[in-house]
Protein backbone atom coordinates (compact mmCIF):
# COMPACT_ATOMS: atom_id res chain seq x y z
CA UNK A 1 0.00 0.00 0.00
CA UNK A 2 2.88 2.73 0.85
CA UNK A 3 4.79 1.60 -2.40
CA UNK A 4 1.46 2.10 -4.73
CA UNK A 5 0.96 5.82 -2.71
CA UNK A 6 4.61 6.72 -3.55
CA UNK A 7 4.37 5.41 -6.76
CA UNK A 8 1.33 7.65 -7.33
CA UNK A 9 3.28 10.45 -5.50
CA UNK A 10 6.14 10.05 -7.97
CA UNK A 11 3.96 9.74 -11.13
CA UNK A 12 2.27 12.94 -10.30
CA UNK A 13 5.58 14.45 -9.80
CA UNK A 14 6.75 13.84 -13.47
CA UNK A 15 3.42 14.59 -15.33
CA UNK A 16 2.90 18.04 -13.24
CA UNK A 17 6.73 18.59 -14.93
CA UNK A 18 5.80 17.40 -18.53
CA UNK A 19 2.86 19.20 -18.31
CA UNK A 20 4.65 22.41 -16.93
CA UNK A 21 7.35 21.96 -19.80
CA UNK A 22 4.33 21.97 -22.39
CA UNK A 23 2.56 24.92 -20.64
CA UNK A 24 6.86 26.34 -21.27
CA UNK A 25 6.68 25.60 -25.07
CA UNK A 26 3.28 26.85 -25.69
CA UNK A 27 4.41 29.91 -24.28
CA UNK A 28 7.59 30.12 -26.16
CA UNK A 29 5.70 29.34 -29.59
CA UNK A 30 2.44 31.72 -29.09
CA UNK A 31 1.81 34.15 -31.93
CA UNK A 32 1.43 37.73 -30.39
CA UNK A 33 -2.26 37.70 -31.55
CA UNK A 34 -2.96 34.77 -28.86
CA UNK A 35 -1.43 36.40 -26.15
CA UNK A 36 -4.29 37.60 -24.80
CA UNK A 37 -6.54 34.63 -25.00
CA UNK A 38 -3.24 32.70 -23.40
CA UNK A 39 -3.39 35.47 -20.45
CA UNK A 40 -7.03 34.83 -20.00
CA UNK A 41 -6.90 30.84 -19.80
CA UNK A 42 -3.55 31.61 -17.31
CA UNK A 43 -5.98 34.11 -15.13
CA UNK A 44 -9.37 31.51 -15.39
CA UNK A 45 -6.63 28.32 -14.74
CA UNK A 46 -5.19 29.82 -11.41
CA UNK A 47 -8.83 31.20 -10.12
CA UNK A 48 -9.87 27.38 -10.79
CA UNK A 49 -7.33 25.50 -9.28
CA UNK A 50 -8.11 28.00 -6.39
CA UNK A 51 -11.42 27.14 -6.43
CA UNK A 52 -10.39 23.42 -6.22
CA UNK A 53 -8.10 23.92 -3.41
CA UNK A 54 -10.91 25.90 -1.33
CA UNK A 55 -12.81 23.04 -1.91
CA UNK A 56 -10.57 20.21 -1.07
CA UNK A 57 -9.84 22.37 1.94
CA UNK A 58 -13.81 21.91 3.19
CA UNK A 59 -13.94 18.48 2.73
CA UNK A 60 -10.33 17.72 4.71
CA UNK A 61 -9.37 17.55 8.37
CA UNK A 62 -8.62 20.96 9.98
CA UNK A 63 -4.98 21.27 11.08
CA UNK A 64 -2.87 23.71 10.60
CA UNK A 65 -1.06 22.38 7.17
CA UNK A 66 -4.66 22.72 5.48
CA UNK A 67 -5.28 25.93 6.55
CA UNK A 68 -1.67 26.93 5.01
CA UNK A 69 -2.84 25.29 1.77
CA UNK A 70 -6.01 27.63 1.98
CA UNK A 71 -4.12 30.45 2.30
CA UNK A 72 -2.26 29.58 -0.65
CA UNK A 73 -5.36 28.88 -2.56
CA UNK A 74 -7.04 32.35 -1.48
CA UNK A 75 -3.72 34.21 -2.54
CA UNK A 76 -3.71 32.22 -5.89
CA UNK A 77 -7.45 33.29 -6.30
CA UNK A 78 -6.46 36.70 -5.83
CA UNK A 79 -3.47 36.45 -8.12
CA UNK A 80 -5.83 35.16 -10.57
CA UNK A 81 -8.40 37.59 -10.48
CA UNK A 82 -5.18 40.05 -10.62
CA UNK A 83 -3.77 38.86 -13.67
CA UNK A 84 -7.51 39.03 -15.51
CA UNK A 85 -8.80 43.07 -14.16
CA UNK A 86 -5.42 44.66 -13.85
CA UNK A 87 -4.09 46.96 -17.04
CA UNK A 88 -0.51 46.10 -16.41
CA UNK A 89 -0.49 42.39 -17.24
CA UNK A 90 3.23 42.34 -17.62
CA UNK A 91 3.92 43.16 -14.11
CA UNK A 92 1.89 40.75 -12.61
CA UNK A 93 2.30 38.12 -15.02
CA UNK A 94 6.10 38.73 -14.20
CA UNK A 95 5.23 39.10 -10.37
CA UNK A 96 3.68 35.75 -10.51
CA UNK A 97 5.94 33.83 -12.09
CA UNK A 98 8.92 35.41 -10.33
CA UNK A 99 7.85 34.52 -7.24
CA UNK A 100 6.53 30.81 -7.77
CA UNK A 101 10.52 30.19 -9.14
CA UNK A 102 11.54 31.84 -6.38
CA UNK A 103 9.76 29.56 -3.68
CA UNK A 104 10.45 26.73 -5.88
CA UNK A 105 14.14 27.30 -5.97
CA UNK A 106 14.12 27.90 -2.18
CA UNK A 107 12.03 24.91 -1.63
CA UNK A 108 14.36 23.01 -4.00
CA UNK A 109 17.80 24.47 -2.16
CA UNK A 110 16.12 23.25 0.89
CA UNK A 111 15.34 19.78 -0.17
CA UNK A 112 18.92 19.48 -1.67
CA UNK A 113 20.42 20.20 1.80
CA UNK A 114 17.66 18.44 4.11
CA UNK A 115 17.53 15.17 2.21
CA UNK A 116 20.43 14.69 -0.37
CA UNK A 117 23.23 15.74 1.82
CA UNK A 118 21.89 13.65 4.61
CA UNK A 119 21.32 10.65 2.39
CA UNK A 120 24.56 11.00 1.57
CA UNK A 121 24.40 11.82 -2.14
CA UNK A 122 27.62 12.20 -3.39
CA UNK A 123 26.17 15.18 -5.80
CA UNK A 124 23.88 16.75 -3.50
CA UNK A 125 25.37 20.11 -4.21
CA UNK A 126 24.41 19.77 -8.12
CA UNK A 127 20.34 20.06 -6.80
CA UNK A 128 21.27 22.81 -4.17
CA UNK A 129 23.02 25.15 -7.42
CA UNK A 130 20.27 24.26 -9.83
CA UNK A 131 17.79 25.49 -7.25
CA UNK A 132 20.04 28.75 -6.60
CA UNK A 133 19.77 29.56 -10.46
CA UNK A 134 15.76 29.22 -10.18
CA UNK A 135 16.12 31.40 -7.66
CA UNK A 136 18.37 33.82 -9.53
CA UNK A 137 15.58 33.83 -12.46
CA UNK A 138 12.77 34.66 -10.49
CA UNK A 139 14.70 37.73 -8.84
CA UNK A 140 15.49 38.87 -12.98
CA UNK A 141 11.63 37.98 -13.44
CA UNK A 142 10.70 40.36 -9.70
CA UNK A 143 13.17 43.16 -11.66
CA UNK A 144 12.02 42.83 -15.24
CA UNK A 145 15.11 45.18 -16.23
CA UNK A 146 14.46 44.20 -20.00
CA UNK A 147 11.30 42.51 -20.94
CA UNK A 148 8.33 45.62 -21.36
CA UNK A 149 7.17 43.62 -24.22
CA UNK A 150 4.37 40.95 -23.22
CA UNK A 151 5.84 38.43 -25.98
CA UNK A 152 9.13 38.98 -24.64
CA UNK A 153 8.14 38.20 -21.10
CA UNK A 154 6.10 35.06 -22.20
CA UNK A 155 9.64 33.50 -23.97
CA UNK A 156 11.29 33.89 -20.99
CA UNK A 157 8.54 32.72 -18.80
CA UNK A 158 8.58 29.88 -21.60
CA UNK A 159 12.38 29.10 -21.02
CA UNK A 160 12.10 29.65 -17.33
CA UNK A 161 9.41 26.84 -16.81
CA UNK A 162 11.01 24.59 -19.12
CA UNK A 163 14.09 25.02 -16.76
CA UNK A 164 12.23 24.55 -13.90
CA UNK A 165 10.41 20.92 -15.03
CA UNK A 166 13.55 19.93 -16.01
CA UNK A 167 15.03 20.59 -12.44
CA UNK A 168 12.01 19.10 -11.02
CA UNK A 169 12.62 15.78 -13.02
CA UNK A 170 15.78 16.21 -11.92
CA UNK A 171 15.49 16.42 -8.26
CA UNK A 172 12.47 13.65 -8.09
CA UNK A 173 15.13 11.41 -9.93
CA UNK A 174 17.55 11.93 -7.62
CA UNK A 175 15.91 12.21 -4.57
CA UNK A 176 13.68 8.89 -4.85
CA UNK A 177 15.07 6.75 -2.27
CA UNK A 178 14.59 3.45 -4.14
CA UNK A 179 16.66 2.28 -6.44
CA UNK A 180 15.02 -0.89 -8.18
CA UNK A 181 11.32 -0.96 -9.10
Amino acid sequence: MLFQELGKLKRSSIMTSIILMAVGIIMIICPPQYINMLVSALGYGMMTLAAVMVMDFLSSRKVLMNYIYLTGALILGLLGIAVLTLDDIVRVIGIVFGLVLIGTGVSGIVRAWMYARRAERKNWWVLALLSFVMVVFGVLLLINPWWKEIKQLFEVIGCMLLYSAAVSIVRTIFLWPFKGE
